[in-house]
């Protein structure tokens, strides 16, 4: 299954023209979770989630020095997306709450979207079956945009990879997606998605 939102047109033009001139800004198409087994419960994960993250920066400033701004925004991002995989593969028990945590992580504008696609986004309607999660392989890629010296917006290119288990038997968890992110207060808010899960998240 798959899952696409678009943002509003004024922010996917100012998005577009902040990573036109960027190499690192590959799209790819992302879906969440949803095949074989998915992540743990209220109990800790097994084994802590190291995400790997490659940053870069870009930014319409005279003398904006790129390093230095993909240095200084990329623990906060890092947290963010963390968080991120966290609460959508590694937490089944946000299903009984509504995927509350989750869902607050997406602007207001794309929030019902989202809600009704939280079978490409998280593990949504496999959730109450998972009884543990053993995170694999997770990174992402992300180009920044900056505004008077800023962060602005990001578009982020994550996978993730681990190993649920159920009452039935284990399987692989496999999720592929890019993510439109815009700055704000408090912190980063997804404002669009393209998302795989399963066999089709390569």
């Amino acid at each position: 299954m798959s899952a696409r939102m678009r943002v509003p047109t004024a922010l996917l033009v100012a998005v577009a023209l902040l990573l036109a001139g960027c190499s690192s800004g590959k799209k790819q198409q992302p879906k969440a979770a949803q095949t074989t087994s998915p992540p743990s419960t209220a109990a800790p994960a097994a084994g802590p989630l190291q995400l790997q993250l490659t940053t870069s920066a870009v930014g319409p400033e005279r003398g904006f020095n790129p390093s230095q701004a993909a240095k200084r925004v990329t623990p906060d991002l890092r947290r963010f997306l963390t968080h991120y995989l966290t609460v959508a593969f590694l937490q089944p028990q946000q299903a009984k709450k509504g995927w509350r945590d989750f869902l607050a992580m997406f602007d207001p504008t794309v929030r019902a979207s989202a809600k009704r696609q939280l079978d490409a986004l998280a593990l949504g309607s496999v959730a109450p079956k998972v009884t543990a999660v053993r995170p694999g392989r997770a990174g992402a890629r992300a180009t920044v945009l900056f505004s008077d010296n800023r962060p602005a917006a990001a578009t982020v290119t994550i996978s993730f990879d681990g190993t649920a288990t159920t009452a039935q038997g284990s399987g692989p968890v496999r999720v592929h997606s890019v993510l439109q992110l815009v700055a704000g207060q408090p912190g980063w808010r997804i404002a669009a998605y393209d998302s795989k899960a399963g066999e089709d998240a390569r």
